[in-house]
C-alpha cells in the first residue's frame, strides 16, 4: 500500500502538476475573456435582440408579399380563362357566282357602240371603249346583272354558238338572268334579236 505524499513533498508535487495542466491546457478552470472581447461583448448585446426582431419582421413582410403576389397570378390565370373566346365551328362560306357554277337559263340580246344605242356612248361601266375592241384580256365584254360581279368569266351557249364572255358592263333592263352580249354593227345585233340559252360561271 502506498502512502499519500504529506509535508513540504506533497506541496511540491502539487504545484508542479497544476502547473503542468495549466501550461497544457488541460486545466479544468477556462481562461478568462479578455478586456477586448468583455467591451465588445458589452456593445453588440443590447443590439442583437433589436437586430433579430427587425430581421423577423422584414421576413414577414417578404412572405406576407408572396402570398399577394401569388394570389395576384391566380386572378390574372383566371381573367384570361374568362376572357379567352370559346372555339366557334367554322362558318360555312356562303355560295358566290365568282366560283364555278352549273349551268343556268338565261335571256340574251344584242347591243352595239352608238350614242343612241347604248348608255356611255360605246364606253361600257368599266371604261372599255367598244369601238376599238369588243374583247378585254380574250374575252368578249358583256352586260350582266348586279349579282354577278364585274371581270367574271362567264360561259355561254345560245343558237348553236358558245361564247365565253367577261361581264365589263351593266345595264337597267339588264337583271335576273338576262345578258347583253356585245357586237359591232348594228346589224348583227338585230340579227341576234332576242334569244334563251343557258349560261354557267367558269371563272
Amino acid at each position: 500500500m502506498v502512502r499519500p505524499q504529506t509535508g513540504w513533498r506533497g506541496t511540491l508535487i502539487s504545484t508542479l502538476l497544476t502547473t503542468l495542466l495549466l501550461s497544457t491546457g488541460l486545466a479544468l478552470t477556462p481562461p478568462a475573456p479578455t478586456i477586448e472581447a468583455q467591451q465588445l461583448v458589452e456593445q453588440v448585446a443590447p443590439h442583437a435582440y433589436i437586430w433579430r426582431a427587425e430581421s423577423e419582421q422584414k421576413q414577414a413582410q417578404i412572405n406576407a408579399l408572396e402570398r399577394k403576389l401569388k394570389q395576384k397570378d391566380a386572378e390574372l390565370a383566371q381573367l384570361k380563362r374568362v376572357k379567352e373566346p370559346a372555339a366557334q365551328p367554322p362558318k360555312a362560306s356562303a355560295p358566290t357566282t365568282t366560283a364555278t357554277s352549273g349551268w343556268q337559263t338565261g335571256e340574251f340580246t344584242a347591243y352595239y357602240p352608238a350614242n343612241d344605242a347604248m348608255q356611255g356612248g360605246g364606253i361600257t361601266a368599266k371604261g372599255d371603249n367598244l369601238y376599238q375592241s369588243l374583247y378585254y384580256r380574250g374575252y368578249r365584254i358583256i352586260a350582266a346583272p348586279q349579282s354577278v360581279p364585274f371581270d367574271t368569266i362567264v360561259e355561254i351557249e345560245v343558237a348553236g354558238q358558245t361564247i365565253k364572255g367577261i361581264v365589263r358592263d351593266r345595264g337597267g333592263r339588264i337583271q335576273g338572268n338576262k345578258f347583253d352580249i356585245t357586237y359591232a354593227e348594228q346589224a348583227s345585233a338585230v340579227q341576234f334579236g332576242r334569244q334563251q340559252g343557258k349560261w354557267r360561271v367558269v371563272e
